[in-house]
């Protein structure tokens, strides 16, 4: 039987530009309770572009520099999202998918059997549709 409370609350954020993107996830980050963690997985092209962004020191931030998905994300991206969530042990997670580009491939794989020891998608935020980045919040 799988306990979920062992596994840390995920969710997606794709589409919109970065400067979206980063508005979004500095609204994210926000601690769930004094001395809680968040874990960001940036993946996809633009994680480069500002890398500095003050978060706070309670945000744990990885790259999953990935290519083609279909090619490269059953390795690279696991690998990446397994080291973050060693490292950080985080109350919440993150993944910011990019411009949107194999969404769907990365969420299946997200909630494949084996992920979902770890890790509890709660739903997916595409900024093209959501309007405003500083609307974003976690579901309850």
């Amino acid at each position: 039987m799988k306990e979920t409370n062992a596994s840390v609350p995920a969710l997606l954020l794709c589409g919109g530009t970065l400067g979206d993107r980063n508005a979004a996830i500095t609204r994210l980050v926000e601690p769930a309770a004094p001395g809680a963690s968040i874990a960001i997985l940036r993946t996809g092209a633009g994680m480069f572009a500002n890398p500095s962004i003050p978060f706070g020191p309670h945000v744990a931030i990885e790259w999953a520099p990935i290519g083609c998905v279909c090619c490269t994300a059953a390795v690279i991206f696991r690998v990446a999202l397994l080291r973050l969530l060693r490292a950080s042990r985080p109350a919440r997670l993150v993944i910011d998918l990019g411009s949107g580009i194999h969404v769907a491939t990365l969420e299946a794989e997200l909630r494949s059997e084996s992920l979902a020891r770890v890790l509890r998608v709660l739903g997916r935020v595409d900024l093209e549709a959501a309007g405003s980045p500083h609307a974003v919040s976690w579901p309850t």
